[in-house]
């Protein structure tokens, strides 16, 4: 009987050793897909770790992949958001050594500035006045250059309508560190100019919880209580579907929207 198998045995080796030879190769161009498909897929979830970790996987098979890079660099400043101390430092500074990386690996892509533009401007929220005021006009760069490369990036829009109001609500003391790190505080920058950023990302991507949170945010700082009351209130209602980070931004609005006058 084991004479009789050997010759069905031996007709399979080949075939055996053939689908082999299809198999993805660690570290090739189709396991480097699978990675990114599954960050995306898990990043959809708002499984902002697992998605991490698919993306570092991709990036050890193939460094200089710009997928991954400005993947990564969503990923690591969102999940700056929820950390503290060193551990938050540590993750925001990889986004934006990520983003840069991306900006070199395809500098005519609106992507990687865009997202270059939105790591650093988290990473400026984390330092002192100085510092942050130091980072403005790269920040203001790097959206401005994403915008130029594709009109439609919402979140290049939406970093242009935060860098306007923060520019634009700069405290005396504030616009004195200005002048003395920047020579001045960056020219252009209005409350008005941040309303029509946010409405221009809100026209691109109007089921977005974040922008319609800013602009409600924004109108709140311009005591136009009607108008960030409405924003604040779609921000609530809406699906929490547009960013893992959804609950929060909603939360967010609630609370806003109960500080807002009455009436």
């Amino acid at each position: 009987m084991t004479f009789l198998c050997a010759p069905r045995a031996s007709r399979a080796l080949p075939i055996l050793a053939l689908l082999a030879l299809l198999a993805p190769v660690p570290g090739s161009a189709a396991t480097v897909a699978d990675d990114l498909a599954a960050g995306d897929a898990a990043y959809a979830r708002g499984a902002l770790a697992e998605a991490h970790t698919h993306l570092l996987t991709a990036l050890a098979a193939e460094p200089g992949r710009f997928g991954t890079l400005w993947r990564l660099a969503r990923v690591e400043s969102e999940l700056g958001e929820d950390q503290k101390g060193e551990a938050q430092r540590r993750l925001v500074s990889d986004a934006v050594t990520r983003a840069r990386g991306a900006v070199k690996a395809a500098p005519d892509s609106s992507a990687g500035h865009a997202w270059l533009a939105i790591a650093l401007g988290r990473q400026a929220l984390k330092e002192g006045p100085r510092a942050r005021l130091a980072l403005s006009r790269e920040i203001k760069s790097e959206a401005d250059r994403a915008v130029e490369l594709d009109p439609s990036n919402a979140r290049a829009w939406h970093v242009l309508g935060a860098w306007n109001r923060k520019i634009a609500g700069l405290s005396a003391i504030e616009r004195m560190a200005a002048n003395a790190v920047l020579g001045g505080v960056p020219r252009g920058a209005s409350m008005d100019n941040a309303v029509r950023n946010f409405e221009k990302a809100i026209e691109l991507e109007p089921h977005y919880v974040n922008h319609h949170l800013e602009l409600g945010r924004t109108f709140r700082e311009m005591k136009r209580w009607g108008e960030a009351r409405r924003e604040l209130e779609k921000a609530a209602a809406l699906p929490p579907t547009s960013n893992p980070r959804d609950p929060v931004y909603q939360q967010e609005a609630r609370e806003l929207l109960a500080k807002l006058p009455k009436g």
